[in-house]
């Protein structure tokens, strides 16, 4: 039996309907309420708000082609922020690194090596004698090979040849490239998203256990008849901007299987209304 749910959209009040709180998106996986942090329907409820539902690509789609698209890729994750990342690919496209694909190791460290500037504060990249390296091994595989892009598992593949490359980055630029929906970015946000909805468990690994893991979440927005590449996004913003809130209910999570007490309210609730 399904419930109605009151929300605002752009300033209307739109009434839609949703599974019971208990009943079972998935098994093991409770819709929950959408006025609770980081349940399933608090993501579906948010994608009706937000109306990326209705989207036809992803916001990160990719706008200047696959080798602009990896070197950024490539230049994420692994402890860097994407606002360091971000400032990384400038300096490297404005040196013509990816244009150019340069394949001279070098020519990367040099523009890695020097600080930058974020946020007025002077820092520097990790590891930029590694990266380097990578990143002109990268730019030498597409200079090469023909990358195929009619598949997102067979560009995900592909990528996967390339040194440095994992397949969290490789399924990144692959979404990011082809708007592709049969790979999934599993990133700390997306993880913490899915332990806390009980897509994911605390014993899940993603080093060992990334595919299994994916098709959970291929699964899950399915089930939610949203697009993986549109929840995706949409999952990364909202627990970026989220804070350390997300880990700190991870954290009472945690403490409440041990046997701790929780807070008092135990759980988090938004302002919307049923």
């Amino acid at each position: 039996m399904s419930r109605l749910v009151s929300l605002f959209i752009e300033d209307q009040l739109v009434q839609r309907e949703m599974p019971q709180a208990t009943d079972e998106l998935l098994p093991g996986v409770s819709w929950g309420d959408p006025w609770t942090l980081f349940t399933p329907a608090y993501w579906l409820a948010l994608a009706w708000i937000t109306k990326v539902d209705r989207s036809k690509t992803n916001r990160y789609r990719a706008k200047d082609g696959i080798v602009n698209e990896l070197g950024f890729c490539m230049l994420g994750g692994f402890g860097i922020t994407a606002e360091l990342a971000t400032v990384a690919f400038e300096r490297c496209k404005e040196a013509g690194l990816f244009a150019n694909a340069e394949t001279r190791a070098e020519r990367w460290t040099t523009e890695l090596s020097s600080p930058f500037t974020l946020n007025g504060r002077s820092i520097r990249y990790r590891y930029p004698n590694q990266k380097a390296r990578f990143l002109s091994a990268a730019m030498k595989y597409v200079k090469e090979h023909e990358l195929s892009l009619d598949s997102g598992r067979a560009l995900r593949d592909q990528l996967l040849e390339i040194a440095g490359v994992g397949y969290k980055t490789a399924s990144w630029v692959t979404r990011n490239v082809l708007d592709s929906d049969d790979v999934a970015i599993l990133d700390i946000h997306l993880i913490r998203a899915g332990r806390l909805c009980g897509l994911f468990s605390a014993k899940d690994d993603v080093q060992r256990n990334y595919l299994s893991m994916e098709e959970r979440f291929l699964l899950f927005s399915r089930q939610l008849q949203l697009r993986p590449a549109i929840l995706d996004c949409l999952i990364w913003d909202e627990m970026r901007a989220a804070g350390p809130l997300p880990i700190n209910l991870l954290n009472e999570t945690d403490h409440t299987h041990t046997g701790h007490r929780r807070s008092k309210s135990g759980q988090t609730q938004l302002w919307l209304s049923v």
